[in-house]
């Protein structure tokens, strides 16, 4: 029954990964897409810090409603949005581009000729289309209202993408204390495998830490699984992206020790049968 409950992750992620993340929805294109066109920021001018003249930039209604301030100013622009964003991931080992889906919690606008206009909260596109008179559309919004709703409330089940988590990017929280939840519960599971003697319950933790990744993985990107650069891809992602860049210093620690630990225990009691096997012949 222990067993279910990494299964039951695994499964429930790699369903929204196939129903919603596997396509993404394209909402639009709308006429009225309300945008901000900013010639400085902070302040200062902005072609004296990027070059560019001006920048434009998707803005929400509330934004928008609040009129042309100083260096800013709310246009209406054609254009379209799409849920979940997706971005291009270069593999450095392979050196291929590959699509991969962002997160559920943001939609990404375009323009007609494809070019992005920046991002929006599914809150404020859900706003968007209610106030607007496109409640078909907004019915279709629901479900990544759910999971910007999950996101939001417990950000360590599933993170925003594949390669990168907000809930696990510092290893150390502002007060100090390790946030690698993860490899600080191998430590203890380690010691209480140890004591007991019970290598069944450190297999347990195993796929525990193998379904935490492999469940990410549906969550965003099933479709790498059904390529073998985008399994050289998921492989890669488990050492460059689930344990670097979330900052899992204490499950790579954690995973060494116990192939270390366990090995040698395993020839230790090697040892002894042998000497077991000896002194029987010797009787």
């Amino acid at each position: 029954m222990l067993f279910l409950l990494p299964a039951i992750y695994i499964i429930f992620g790699w369903c929204i990964g196939l129903n919603c993340g596997y396509k993404p929805v394209v909402f639009g294109p709308y006429p009225d897409i309300p945008v901000a066109v900013r010639t400085g920021l902070l302040g200062s001018p902005l072609e004296k810090i990027s070059g560019s003249k001006a920048i434009m930039t998707v803005a929400s209604l509330s934004e928008a409603e609040k009129g042309n301030a100083g260096d800013v100013s709310y246009f209406k622009r054609e254009g379209y949005f799409e849920v979940p964003g997706t971005w291009k991931f270069v593999s450095p080992n392979y050196q291929r581009m590959f699509t991969l889906a962002g997160e559920y919690s943001r939609a990404i606008c375009h323009d007609l000729n494809g070019r992005s206009l920046g991002s929006l909260s599914v809150e404020d596109l859900n706003d968007f289309l209610m106030r607007t008179g496109r409640l078909k559309d907004a019915e279709k919004l629901k479900p990544y209202l759910a999971l910007a709703r999950l996101e939001r409330r417990y950000p360590y089940l599933y993170s925003e993408t594949v390669l990168l988590s907000t809930a696990m990017g510092n290893i150390f929280k502002d007060n100090m204390i390790p946030y690698d939840v993860l490899g600080l519960v191998g430590i203890v599971v380690l010691f209480i495998a140890l004591s007991l003697r019970s290598f069944s319950l450190w297999l347990y933790y195993l796929c525990w830490v193998f379904s935490y990744w492999f469940g990410r993985i549906g969550y965003h990107n099933p479709i790498l699984v059904f390529t073998t650069e985008g399994r050289q891809v998921i492989l890669w992602s488990f050492w460059h992206g689930f344990i670097v860049k979330e900052g899992r210093l204490f499950l790579a620690i954690i995973l060494e020790l116990s192939v270390i630990i366990f090995g040698i225990l395993a020839i230790m009691n090697m040892f002894k049968k042998i000497r077991k096997g000896k002194s029987h012949d010797y009787v």
